[in-house]
């Protein structure tokens, strides 16, 4: 594939992607019950350690049920829809940069895929934990060891992504600069303070970043070419 194709790609997949997160906001019912830890009802859910914890967000009923059959809508969105497109924009950002350092690339599409394969399990252990309300311990370590995995390795892949634009160009150099902090800021955040809300801010900041350039670079590959190859 080449980087023009590859970029083109990336524009389409990187669209789907924001057409489909809009998508959560139009779920019916998707309000906490409870106590959120000051974050959506999804990265609440997601974010939960405790049979405890996740009981307080789904409080009572009728409101129990209401966000229940909200959580599966928006894991199916999730699933089907939301994780093969940003996995997908990811990749393909990876495979156009790739050529610039061909190590570096393999390893950042790696880190996006593998993130989206973490979010995807973690779906499957949300769907499990909607099937039995408010779950047993042992569901909450396999939700931890998805959740925090798959915003770690998009963080990182973030970086290294970050670091091959630094090849292409001032457009990449700027796209970089944003790329990189972004996904600094949020790595460190689901290390220290997952509820942070600038985690996801930094992820979104990051991402239409990168969308800009795919967009421009999908018209005018030259203005995102790499400078040298490794």
């Amino acid at each position: 594939m080449t980087p023009a194709l590859a970029w083109r790609l990336c524009a389409l997949a990187g669209l789907a992607t924001l057409v489909i997160s809009t998508g959560f906001g139009w779920i019916a019912g998707l309000t906490a019950c409870g106590p959120s830890g000051g974050v959506g009802p999804i990265l609440a859910f997601e974010l939960a350690r405790t049979p405890e914890q996740l009981a307080a967000l789904f409080g009572h009923e009728p409101c129990t049920s209401t966000l229940a059959a909200a959580q599966r809508t928006g894991l199916w969105l999730d699933m089907l829809g939301f994780i093969p497109a940003y996995s997908a924009f990811l990749a393909l950002a990876g495979a156009a940069l790739r050529p610039a350092w061909r190590h570096l690339g393999t390893l950042a599409i790696a880190a996006v895929l593998l993130a989206g394969l973490c979010d995807w399990l973690e779906g499957v252990v949300m769907f499990s934990l909607l099937g039995d309300l408010p779950g047993q311990p042992w569901q909450f370590g396999l939700l931890f060891w998805t959740v925090r995995p798959k915003f770690a390795l998009l963080g990182l892949g973030e970086i290294l992504l970050a670091v091959l634009l630094l090849r292409h160009g001032w457009l990449g150099r700027i796209a970089a600069l944003v790329l990189g902090v972004c996904g600094a800021i949020a790595l460190f955040l689901i290390l220290i303070d997952p509820h942070d809300p600038l985690m996801m801010k930094a992820h979104s900041w990051g991402w239409t970043a990168l969308l800009i350039l795919a967009m421009i670079a999908a018209i005018r590959p030259s203005l995102a070419a790499a400078r040298q190859s490794a």
